[in-house]
C-alpha cells in the first residue's frame, strides 16, 4: 500500500489527461473478452471483481458481457474517469469500490463473485494475494501480466540512464504460472503480443515524466534538465517517437472447492 501511494499522483495526472478524450473501446480487449466467454472464463451471468481497474479498460469490456462487474481501485480520479466512460458508453451493472485491494475484507465476502479478475496490478505479488482472489471466486481467477521481452524504447533508456531499477510493479507471467502451478492449481495461458508506435510532444514529456520518475525518488530538480538533455538529442522536430512491444499472458484457472478438500 506504501508503494502503490505513491503512483497515486501519478495514476491522478493520466486520469486528468484522459478525462478530456472521448471513450473508445479497445478492439484488443474486446477480442480477448470473447476468447474468455468462448473458454467458458467469463460466463454471460457472472458476477466479476476486477481488481485494480484503474480507468476501467477491462471493467467496460467485462460489463458489457456479464451481469455485474465491481471495479475495485484506490485512485478515485481513475474511478471518475470509469464511471463516465460507462455513461459515455451506455453501459449498465458497474460498482465502483475505492478501496485498496489489501483493505478489501474477503471473511464477509467470500464466494461472492463467479470471477475474481486482475491485469497488471502490483498488489498480486504473492501466494496470499492468490489465495485471498480464490477466497472471494465460486468458480474461476484470473490474470493478465506481462511477460519477458516487453518495453518502450525510450523509457528503458531513460530508466537505464537514470539508474532507476524499479521494485514494486507488476509480477511477470512466468513467477504467477510457476507459484500457481506449485500450489497445486492447473493455470491455462494465452499469450499474444502487441507492437505498436506512438509519439509525445516534448511539452507531454516535460509534463509527465517528471511525475513519472518522482515514483523513483527523482525530483524535478535533477528529471527535468535530464529529460531537457534527453529530448535534444533524440526528438524529431520537436516530437519523441516512441516504439513499444509488450508481451501479454492472461494465465486462467479454476478455483479449488478448498472447503470441502
Amino acid at each position: 500500500m506504501e508503494q502503490a501511494q505513491r503512483w497515486n499522483d501519478y495514476y491522478s495526472y493520466l486520469a486528468r489527461q484522459q478525462s478530456k478524450m472521448a471513450y473508445k473501446q479497445d478492439s484488443k480487449t474486446e477480442h480477448l473478452i470473447r476468447y474468455m466467454l468462448r473458454e467458458d472464463i467469463l460466463r454471460t451471468s457472472d458476477r466479476v471483481l476486477d481488481i485494480g481497474s484503474g480507468m476501467g479498460g477491462y471493467s467496460l469490456a467485462l460489463a458489457k458481457h456479464c451481469e455485474q462487474v465491481t471495479a475495485l481501485d484506490a485512485n478515485e480520479d481513475c474511478l471518475s474517469v470509469l464511471k463516465r466512460r460507462a455513461e459515455q458508453a451506455g453501459i449498465k451493472g458497474i460498482r465502483c469500490v475505492p478501496l485498496f485491494w489489501e483493505q478489501l475484507d474477503t471473511e464477509t465476502r467470500h464466494k461472492k463473485y463467479d470471477l475474481c479478475f486482475s491485469a497488471m496490478c502490483p498488489a498480486i505479488c504473492n501466494v496470499q494475494e492468490l489465495e485471498r482472489m480464490e477466497a472471494l471466486s465460486r468458480r474461476t481467477a484470473c490474470l493478465v501480466a506481462v511477460a519477458r521481452g516487453s518495453y518502450e524504447k525510450h523509457r528503458r533508456e531513460m530508466m537505464r540512464l537514470l539508474g532507476i531499477k524499479p521494485s514494486g510493479m507488476t509480477t511477470e507471467a512466468l513467477f504467477y504460472y510457476n507459484v500457481l502451478y506449485m500450489m497445486g492449481r492447473q493455470p491455462s495461458v494465452k499469450c499474444w503480443t502487441d507492437r505498436f508506435e506512438y509519439s509525445m510532444s516534448a511539452e507531454e514529456v516535460l509534463d509527465r515524466y517528471p511525475r513519472y520518475f518522482k515514483i523513483f525518488g527523482i525530483e524535478e530538480s535533477r528529471s527535468v534538465p535530464f529529460l531537457e538533455s534527453y529530448l535534444e538529442a533524440n526528438a524529431i522536430d520537436g516530437v519523441l517517437p516512441e516504439e513499444c512491444q509488450m508481451n501479454m499472458a492472461m494465465i486462467y484457472w479454476r478455483v479449488p472447492d478448498l472447503e470441502n478438500e
